[in-house]
């Protein structure tokens, strides 16, 4: 839609349309690209989860179920991570720091 509508023609023009759309998802997403960026430097793994999990919700032609078993997912992996730290803090060296080879728990 972005491109019907804001078409101009030329280099100048696709420069500017580059401009403008990015400037549109910057705007749009900056909170979701901060996210992103914070996983990706303190672990892949869960950051190419949760892009994952964001690609299917936006990809798959079933919104609704998406949405609702993106966020299921989600609340499981909050769960399990709520009760593992509260385990992790009885247990010294415990937890998924330790299980992924954590550095900070060695």
């Amino acid at each position: 839609m972005f491109v019907m509508e804001n078409w101009r023609p030329g280099a100048w023009g696709a420069l500017r349309m580059g401009l403008v759309h990015g400037a549109w998802c910057v705007g749009c997403c900056w909170a979701l690209m901060g996210a992103l960026f914070t996983l990706g430097v303190m672990s892949l793994g869960w950051m190419a989860l949760i892009a994952g999990l964001i690609a299917a919700e936006k990809l798959w032609p079933w919104r609704t179920i998406a949405n609702y078993g993106v966020a299921a997912v989600l609340l499981i992996l909050a769960i399990a991570l709520a009760v593992d730290s509260v385990g992790g803090a009885r247990d010294a060296g415990g937890g998924w720091g330790a299980m992924q080879g954590d550095p900070m728990t060695r």
